[in-house]
C-alpha cells in the first residue's frame, strides 16, 4: 500500500530530489526506522513487512517536504483483511493526530492511505487508484498529496534498438539505473513543450518489459500534471498526437528507435480516427531574406563550420521571437536555417530558413501576405534585424514578396524570390543505421552526405525540373524498420519560375521511380521500395500506372579537330575540365533537340589524346520514337552549320558515331559515368590482444557490439589517407577463432565511393594504404594488437604471393633436376647399347674371311655348322 505525508520541519533542497544523493539516502534510513516502529504498534503488526521511500518533494509551501512511501504486508488465510481506514487511524493515533514521527514535525492534513483516503469527522472514504501498464496492475504512488490536486496518466512504448537484458527487470541494477534516468531525461522535455506543458510536473520509468523474443525493450511509465479546475480536462488523444509528432510518428525518441505501434496513453491506443479529429499536425514555410552587412565567406555556405553553426545560432535567436509575436505566436515551433549564400559578389549573405507552425483545427489557414506585413512592421520597414542590417526588398515568405505581387513583371535575376521547397524521403536496405548517422558533426554522418548527394543531383537533372533544380540537402538520417535499414530525409529546392509548370509530384515520383530501377537501387545503395516519398505524400502503382522500364541508352563517338589534349590522367584539371565543358554541350544539345521530352542525359565515359577522341552515353526514355536514327539524327541537327559540324561554338567534329548499347541499360545513377574500380573490399586480419570468446558469435551480445563499434571506428584510419575522398566506411561482419590460437579473427567490409573520372582502385594500393596506415599493420589504433602480415584484401596478401611464387620456382627447379636425371640416364643407356653392339660384332667377326674378286669384297662362310 502507498503511504504519503508531508513533513513540516524539513527544508526541501534539490539533494532530496537526487535517489542517489547523500542526503536522501540519510534521510530515508531515518523514516524507514520510524515507520518500521510506528506500523509495529498498529492492526497490521503481524502482518507488516517494511516500508521503502520512494521520493521526497517540494510541499505546498516551500519550506516543507513531502514523502511518498510504498509498504508491503503479508496476506494469508488466518490475517483479516486489510483496511485502509482502520490503518488511517493506527497512524493518526500513534502520531498525536498526525503531528508528529520522532523527531519530525507533521502537517496534520497530509496523511493519505492507498492513493486518496479522506477521513473526517464528518465523512469517511476511501478510494484505490490503479495504474494499468500493459498487462499488470501497479498500485500507484502518488508524487504529491490529493490536495494539490494532482492528475496521473500512463506512457507506454517499445524501444526497438534497446536490447532487453535480465538487468533491465532488476530496479536496483546499474543499467536499469541508468536507462531509467537516460529515458526521463528524454521524455520530461517532450510532455514539456505539449499542450500539457504548464501543468506538467513529471515523469517515473517503473518498469521495462521484453518483446519481440527480447530484441525490443517495453517502457512503463507514470506522468504527473496538475490538475486545477480552472485547466482544460486532461487530452489523452491530443498528448498521443503531440508525442506522435515530436518523435517522427513514433520512431524515434532521442538516440532509440521506437515502434511506431507501440505509444499507449493511459493504457489506451489512439486510433486514426481519433486523430482525425485534431486535424493536420505540423506545417512548415519557407522565409529568406538578404543581410547587407555580413559578407559571405566560404566558411558560411560549409553546415560544419564553426561560423556557420554560430550565424545559424544567432539567426534563430532574432528570428524565433518575431514570429512568436505575430499572428501565429500561439502555433509557431520553430526555425531551422538550411543555408546562407553569397549575393552581389559575396558582399551580402541571404539567408533561407524553414519555419513550422501547429495546424491544428482551431487555426486559421496561414496568410504569408498577413505574416509578410506583421515581419515588415516588427523589423523597421524590414531594414533590421538585431544587428543585422536587412536589404528591404529581399524577405520572402513562402515565396511571397510584396514588391513582386505588385509587379505584373517577375524578376529573372531573382532566383531567392520563386524559391520553393519540398522534401524527399526513402529508406535504404543496406546501410546499418550507427550513433554516428545521428551527429551532424561525426565524420560519418558528413562522409554519407556528401555520398548521396553525389547520388541524387543527377537523379533530379535527368528529370522534368531539371533547369529549375537547385539542390537537395540532407537534413536527418533515421533508424529504419529493421536495424540495418537507414531512413533518409532530405529538403531539395528548385526555382519556381515562369519557364517551369506547376511543380507536379506525381510525375517527379515516377521519373525518379524510373531512373532507380523501380525504387530499387541508388548508386551502391539498395533502396526499399514503397520508401520512397515526394513532398510527404507516396504514390503507389496502380492497374492504371506503367511499370517503369529502364532507360534507352546508344553510345556516342567523335573527334574534336580543333582542340588537343595533352594529359590523359583522369584526375587532371585539364582533363576534368574537358569532360565538363564536352558534357554540358552534349546535354544542351539534346534538351534543345526534337528529343527533348524524351531525354535523360548524356555522361562522358572517356577522353582520349591528341586530336580529342570522345565516347559518350546517352539515355532516353523508353518510348517507340526513340531507336538508333533519331537519335543520330537529332545529334547531327544539333551540330550541322554552314561550315562543318560544331558543338556548340566551341568543338568541331569529324568521323562521328552511335550505336545502342548493349544489355538491360543501367539507370543513370546506378553507375558512375566512368566505369570505376571495385568499390567493397573484403578484409581479413587476425587481432591478437582481443581473446576469442563464443560471445563474439553472438551479434546481440555486448562483447560482440562493442568490439564491433570499436575496429569500425579504428578503420576509420582510411579518412586520413590519400583514400579519403573516396572511402565511405567499414562494416565489421563477423568474429572467429584463429586455428591454433586463443586470439580472433575478423572479417569486414570496406567500401569506396569511386568519384565519376577517378581511375581504378586495386586491392593491392588498399593493402598497402591500410598497412602504412597500421604500422606495419601491427597496431590498429590503441586498443588493438595485431598479428604481423596477416591482414588479406580481397584474397591478396604479398605473403601469399611470394609463397606461391616460391611454389612455382620449387616446381619449377624439381621439373628442371628430374628432366637432368632423365637425359643422363637416357645418355647412359644409350652409350651401354653402342657398347653391346660393338661388343657382339667383334666376338663373331673371326668366323668371317674377307675376299677380294673380280666382282669386290665378299665373305665366305667358313663354318658350315
Amino acid at each position: 500500500f502507498t503511504l504519503n505525508f508531508t513533513i513540516t520541519n524539513l527544508l526541501y533542497s534539490n539533494s532530496l530530489s537526487d535517489p542517489y544523493s547523500a542526503k536522501f539516502s540519510a534521510t530515508a534510513r531515518a523514516l524507514t526506522a520510524l515507520l518500521d516502529q510506528l506500523f509495529t504498534k498498529t492492526s497490521i503488526h503481524s502482518m507488516y513487512r517494511g516500508c521503502k521511500i520512494m521520493a521526497f518533494r517540494p510541499a505546498q509551501k516551500n519550506e516543507d517536504t513531502g514523502v511518498d512511501a510504498v509498504c508491503t504486508y503479508k496476506t494469508d488465510s488466518t490475517a483479516s483483511q486489510f483496511d485502509p481506514v482502520t490503518v488511517y487511524h493506527d497512524v493518526s493515533n500513534k502520531t498525536n493526530g498526525i503531528t508528529n514521527l520522532g523527531i519530525y514535525s507533521l502537517g496534520q492534513d497530509s496523511l493519505y492511505i492507498n492513493g486518496k483516503v479522506l477521513i473526517s469527522s464528518s465523512q469517511r472514504e476511501w478510494h484505490l487508484q490503479h495504474v494499468y501498464l500493459g498487462s499488470t496492475y501497479v498500485l500507484e504512488v502518488s508524487p504529491t498529496p490529493p490536495l494539490a490536486r494532482e492528475g496521473h496518466f500512463t506512457v507506454n512504448f517499445s524501444a526497438t534498438n534497446l536490447l532487453y537484458t535480465s538487468a533491465l527487470g532488476n530496479p536496483n541494477s546499474k543499467k536499469f539505473i541508468a536507462t531509467k534516468k537516460a529515458l526521463t531525461h528524454l521524455v520530461d522535455p517532450v510532455l514539456q513543450k505539449s499542450s500539457i506543458g504548464p501543468a506538467y510536473i513529471g515523469c517515473k520509468v517503473v518498469a521495462f518489459r521484453p518483446k519481440e523474443d527480447r530484441h525490443d525493450t517495453g517502457v512503463d511509465a507514470i506522468c504527473s500534471y496538475r490538475d486545477e479546475p480552472s485547466d482544460p480536462k486532461f487530452d489523452r488523444v491530443r498528448v498521443y498526437h503531440e508525442l506522435s509528432n515530436v518523435t517522427d510518428g513514433i520512431t524515434r525518441l532521442g538516440h532509440y528507435s521506437l515502434n511506431s505501434q507501440s505509444l499507449y496513453i493511459n493504457g489506451n491506443k489512439i486510433t486514426p480516427g481519433q486523430l482525425r479529429e485534431l486535424g493536420p499536425t505540423i506545417q512548415q514555410f519557407t522565409m529568406n531574406f538578404t543581410i547587407t552587412n555580413l559578407r559571405f565567406t566560404t566558411d558560411l555556405g560549409t553546415p560544419n563550420s564553426a561560423k556557420f553553426k554560430s550565424t545559424e545560432k544567432i539567426m534563430q535567436h532574432y528570428i524565433d521571437p518575431l514570429l512568436q509575436h505575430s499572428s501565429i505566436g500561439p502555433y509557431f515551433t520553430g526555425c531551422k536555417v538550411i543555408g546562407f549564400r553569397s549575393v552581389r559578389n559575396m558582399d551580402n549573405t541571404r539567408v533561407d530558413t524553414i519555419c513550422s507552425y501547429r495546424n491544428g483545427s482551431e487555426v486559421a489557414k496561414f496568410d504569408e501576405a498577413k505574416v509578410y506585413q506583421e515581419l515588415r512592421s516588427i523589423t523597421n520597414s524590414i531594414t533590421k534585424l538585431g544587428i543585422y542590417n536587412l536589404d528591404n526588398k529581399s524577405l520572402y515568405i513562402n515565396g511571397y514578396n510584396e514588391q513582386l505581387e505588385r509587379s505584373s513583371l517577375s524578376i529573372a535575376t531573382a532566383a531567392s524570390p520563386t524559391s520553393k521547397h519540398f522534401t524527399l524521403n526513402f529508406t535504404l536496405t543496406n546501410l546499418q543505421y550507427t550513433a554516428d548517422l545521428d551527429a551532424p558533426s561525426s565524420r560519418k554522418f558528413i562522409s554519407t552526405v556528401k555520398v548521396i548527394n553525389h547520388y541524387i543531383d543527377p537523379l533530379f537533372k535527368s528529370s522534368s525540373i531539371s533547369s529549375a533544380y537547385t539542390g537537395c540537402k540532407v537534413v536527418r538520417f533515421r533508424s529504419g524498420t529493421h536495424r540495418d535499414h537507414t531512413g533518409i530525409d532530405a529538403v531539395c529546392s528548385y526555382k519556381n519560375n515562369a519557364s517551369l509548370a506547376r511543380f507536379d509530384r506525381e510525375n517527379v515520383y515516377r521519373e525518379l521511380s524510373t531512373l532507380t530501377n523501380g525504387i530499387t537501387r541508388l548508386g551502391h545503395y539498395s533502396l526499399e521500395k514503397n520508401s520512397l516519398y515526394i513532398d510527404g505524400f507516396p504514390f503507389r502503382e496502380t492497374a492504371t500506372t506503367r511499370k517503369p522500364e529502364a532507360p534507352v541508352g546508344y553510345r556516342l563517338s567523335f573527334r574534336i579537330v580543333n582542340e588537343n589534349l595533352t594529359n590523359s590522367d583522369s584526375q587532371s584539371p585539364e582533363y576534368k575540365a574537358a569532360v565538363e565543358s564536352i558534357s554540358n554541350k552534349m546535354n544542351q544539345l539534346y534538351h534543345q533537340s526534337n528529343l527533348r521530352d524524351q531525354f535523360l542525359n548524356c555522361s562522358i565515359t572517356r577522353l582520349r589524346t591528341g586530336s580529342i577522341v570522345v565516347d559518350c552515353k546517352c539515355f532516353f526514355q523508353p518510348e517507340l520514337n526513340i531507336n538508333r536514327a533519331v537519335v543520330e539524327k537529332a545529334f547531327q541537327d544539333g551540330t550541322s552549320n554552314a561550315t562543318g559540324l560544331w558543338l556548340g561554338s566551341s568543338y568541331r567534329l569529324q568521323e562521328f558515331s552511335v550505336d545502342s548499347l548493349e544489355l538491360a541499360i543501367q539507370a543513370v545513377t546506378y553507375k558512375t559515368p566512368l566505369e570505376s574500380g571495385k568499390e567493397s573490399f573484403r578484409l581479413s586480419f587476425r587481432v591478437s590482444s582481443l581473446a576469442y570468446s563464443p560471445e563474439l558469435q553472438d551479434s546481440r551480445s555486448q562483447m560482440y557490439q562493442l568490439n564491433k563499434e570499436k575496429i569500425e571506428k579504428e578503420l576509420d584510419v582510411f579518412r586520413t589517407s590519400s583514400l579519403k575522398d573516396y572511402f565511405a566506411g567499414c562494416t565489421v561482419e563477423s568474429f572467429g577463432l584463429v586455428p591454433g590460437k586463443s586470439y580472433t579473427n575478423v572479417a569486414s567490409i570496406c567500401k569506396f565511393i569511386l568519384d565519376p573520372f577517378s581511375r581504378t582502385l586495386q586491392k593491392e594500393e588498399v593493402y598497402e594504404e591500410l598497412s602504412r596506415l597500421t604500422q606495419g599493420f601491427t597496431k590498429l589504433g590503441s586498443s588493438y594488437e595485431l598479428e604481423e602480415q596477416s591482414l588479406v584484401v580481397e584474397g591478396y596478401s604479398p605473403l601469399k604471393t611470394d609463397e606461391q611464387e616460391s611454389e612455382r620456382s620449387g616446381l619449377q627447379s624439381w621439373a628442371i633436376i628430374l628432366i637432368c636425371i632423365f637425359t643422363l640416364l637416357g645418355f647412359i643407356l644409350l652409350l651401354l647399347l653402342c657398347f653391346l653392339i660393338i661388343f657382339c660384332l667383334r666376338r663373331k667377326s673371326h668366323l668371317y674371311q674377307v675376299q677380294q674378286g673380280m666382282y669386290g669384297v665378299y665373305f665366305p662362310h667358313l663354318n658350315t655348322r
